[in-house]
């Protein structure tokens, strides 16, 4: 592996024996592999000449100007990470890419099913260039079955999977999860599988590698937020995941929310007596009369009397700052948080103290912070590289399976890199 200094430096991580090729060109495979470039693999981001990765177009960029090396998506997706440029839809790509995998013990990709085969470069070729190797497959629907080829975004697979249905007000329509969560969620589970792929590896003395199907509907039907446990819930009872305050996901939960204060909002989440208890102490201050009426009251239903103690509580938050709010409630040990904007998270003392923002300088957007360590470990995470400019390592990587510069002008010159 051709490292930086900052590289050279560091001691070995957990995975430092590792080579990783990157073929993904959106988020779920992204994420995937970061874990592996996080924690010591040498992961080569394999782009497409000319164009790269689909999340290099993907804001937000400085000043709202598009710029493929300055994506805030591709930049926190691929530190940790080598770029390679090859036109894999040439024979030459093909076979350099073949070099490559009899190097790399695990190859990550998330083209439409048949794509590689079509291609020359499937399973079979990748794994007879490296018979350990695991190779997995991130995809809509799976590598099989009647919806094989069809493609989905994030809002198909989450109103596909019933998370939407759950969610939001009972009286409106269903509401999906923001951002890219569902890409994420399917990342983390194709990290996991790979880790168990490489593992089954060990045990056969690297004699047999593993082909992982990850199937994003299926991730987010088995996995996380919900899902599986409607599922089961259906199957048992029939009934339909409700959407408003009583919905599964909040069980017994009576008084939810958030809360308007004087500089934002607070998250009040009570479950139980006890909480309700506190919390009318705490709205009740030297209000006795306040307090007597409502304090054993955590079953009060809809009317006038449920209206005043709403008017009350709202008229509370309103008046205060949510992290004073916050503080008076954890010190009355109230499940309560203050939703805090991006400056305040990064202003924070305790994240500060724990070092989760770790500043890197890249060529093009210049130095940025990044989100450190998601656990902490000996030989852990470590911050090595910031993401990669287009084919920025094209020369280093081929050089490493025997391509001179005099081949890499010819590549060039023909399309290949």
């Amino acid at each position: 592996m051709t490292a930086t200094e900052t590289e050279t430096s560091q001691p070995p991580q957990v995975f430092s024996s590792l080579r990783v090729l990157d073929l993904s060109r959106w988020v779920a495979g992204e994420f995937a592999t970061k874990f592996f470039g996080d924690f010591g693999a040498d992961v080569i981001k394999v782009e497409k000449p000319g164009e790269g990765s689909l999340t290099r177009r993907s804001g937000p960029f400085p000043g709202d100007i598009p710029d493929p090396e300055a994506s805030a998506l591709f930049l926190h997706l691929n530190v940790n990470k080598r770029s390679v440029t090859l036109n894999l839809a040439c024979p030459t790509g093909r076979d350099l890419l073949l070099r490559l995998a009899a190097t790399a013990d695990l190859i990550v990709e998330s083209f439409r099913p048949g794509t590689l085969e079509r291609l020359g470069i499937g399973p079979a070729e990748l794994q007879q260039a490296r018979p350990s190797a695991v190779v997995t497959r991130i995809s809509a629907f799976g590598q099989d079955g009647p919806y094989r080829d069809y493609e989905a975004t994030g809002l198909v697979l989450q109103a596909m999977g019933g998370p939407m249905n759950a969610t939001g007000r009972a009286d409106l329509p269903p509401h999906r999860k923001p951002g890219l969560l569902e890409h994420y969620t399917v990342g983390r589970m194709a990290a996991a599988s790979s880790l168990g792929g490489l593992m089954a590896g060990r045990r056969s003395a690297g004699t047999t590698g593993a082909v992982i199907d990850v199937a994003g509907m299926e991730t987010l039907l088995a996995g996380a937020d919900r899902r599986a446990s409607y599922l089961l819930t259906a199957a048992y009872s029939g009934m339909n995941a409700p959407r408003g305050v009583r919905s599964a996901h909040r069980g017994a939960a009576t008084f939810t929310g958030a809360y308007r204060c004087l500089d934002g909002f607070v998250m009040l989440y009570v479950t139980n007596a006890e909480f309700w208890a506190r919390l009318v102490d705490l709205v009740a201050g030297d209000d006795k009369e306040f307090r007597t009426a409502y304090r054993s009251r955590f079953d009060l239903g809809a009317g006038p009397d449920f209206d005043a103690f709403i008017n009350r509580v709202q008229a509370w938050f309103a008046a205060r700052p949510k992290l004073e709010i916050m503080e008076l409630g954890e010190a009355m040990r109230i499940p309560l948080t203050a939703f805090l904007n991006v400056s305040e998270l990064t202003a924070s003392d305790h994240f500060r103290g724990r070092g989760c923002f770790v500043p890197a300088t890249h060529p093009v957007a210049g130095t940025l912070e990044y989100l450190g360590p998601p656990w902490r470990m000996r030989s852990g995470w470590q911050l090595r590289r910031p993401a990669p400019l287009l084919g920025a390592d094209t020369a280093d990587v081929l050089g490493e399976v025997g391509v001179t510069e005099a081949d890499l002008r010819v590549l060039r010159a023909q399309g290949v890199i």
